[in-house]
């Protein structure tokens, strides 16, 4: 059983300037849901919600972006150690610094959520992680919803304090989960108190934490002692309860 002990050491923000604001972002964020979900009808995108969420949520779809447009807001990031770019259809993030994790952020404030991705592991090694994040307040207030290939998987909260697993003293195994270079239908759900992780429609944790109500939401991907991590996510989902 393998500890969750690394710190998150690296923000990466969404691009607030290139974000709507004031009355015209409510009647943008409208136009832009509109024309997502006759695309999604148009392109058979409602098979893929059904294949990442229940069946009921499509009628609830809050925010999507399947990261072929970089000037949505999610920043990217280059550096030595980590690079974070719209790539092979996907936000792709390469981590080259040991025990650090990077991850974007939507640029939306949601309470209850439901938040589902695809992650396609394509390089590094299998002790790697990777996940979602909701209710980020700021780098040291939010939850995160861990993986990694090697079938590890845990609920964390970030608070003043540290890091803290919720779903026990060490991340769980799951033989499921271990696989190398593969996708993973990712999902996260933040309703009220109750955080519950799925991973391929497969519930896998549930928890509760009181301490925050609502926030921004993102992806995050980062290495342990190996470097070399490679995730690409797509689809990303925000679905209302």
């Amino acid at each position: 059983m393998r500890p969750w002990y690394k710190w998150l050491l690296r923000l990466i923000t969404p691009n607030w300037l290139l974000k709507p604001n004031g009355c015209w972002s409510g009647i943008i964020a409208i136009a832009r849901t509109v024309l997502v979900l006759l695309w999604l009808v148009g392109m058979g995108g409602c098979d893929r919600i059904n294949s990442l969420t229940p069946s009921d949520s499509q009628d609830h779809l809050w925010f999507y972006d399947d990261f072929s447009d970089p000037q949505r807001g999610w920043q990217q990031w280059e550096s030595e150690q980590a690079k974070i770019v719209n790539q092979e259809g996907g936000l792709r993030f390469s981590i080259n610094a040991p025990y650090y994790d990077y991850w974007s952020l939507a640029g939306i404030q949601i309470e209850d959520a439901i938040l589902a991705v695809e992650a396609r592991v394509v390089g590094g090694p299998l002790n790697n992680d990777f996940g979602l994040i909701c209710r980020y307040q700021n780098p040291g207030q939010f939850y995160a919803f861990i993986i990694s290939s090697d079938g590890y998987a845990g609920i964390a909260v970030v608070d003043e304090e540290g890091y803290h697993l919720l779903t026990g003293t060490t991340l769980t195994y799951f033989a499921s989960l271990e696989r190398d270079r593969s996708t993973y239908l990712l999902r996260a759900d933040c309703i009220g108190p109750r955080l519950t992780l799925y991973v391929d429609r497969e519930k896998l944790l549930e928890t509760e934490d009181h301490r925050y109500n609502s926030g921004d939401v993102g992806v995050f991907a980062g290495t342990f002692d190996q470097v070399g991590v490679e995730v690409i996510f797509d689809n990303f989902y925000v679905f209302k309860p």
